[in-house]
């Protein structure tokens, strides 16, 4: 095998979120998107975390398997983007005041 072939196959899933944080931590994103991903539950492994890029606060939840992947993606309405090196694919969303409302809904009625 070589280190393409396997680089390719551990390579995650990324569905990014572009946060317009407008005074929110970022870390209340994060949280809100971390407790939509376990209303599923995932399939397997995953992580959120936090970055700030060029573009400002960002959101990265990555997973092993592609449809935890597609289940977040179609659940916050991400779409494809130019698929960068090292991950299998990438969805991107932009997270505003609106699209946090709808998933903190989304959560509380997953948890009930």
């Amino acid at each position: 095998m070589t280190d393409s072939a396997t680089l390719e196959a551990i390579s995650p899933y990324l569905v990014l979120c572009q946060a317009d944080d407008a005074g929110r931590p970022i870390v209340e994103m994060a949280r809100t998107l971390h407790d939509l991903i376990v209303t599923f539950p995932p399939h397997g492994h995953y992580s959120v975390r936090t970055v700030e890029d060029e573009c400002g606060p960002a959101v990265h939840c990555a997973f092993e398997r592609k449809i935890d992947a597609d289940r977040l993606a179609a659940a916050v309405g991400a779409i494809e983007i130019a698929r960068y090196e090292s991950y299998r694919s990438e969805r991107a969303f932009f997270l505003n005041d609106e699209t946090m409302t709808r998933l903190k809904r989304a959560v509380q009625k997953q948890q009930r």
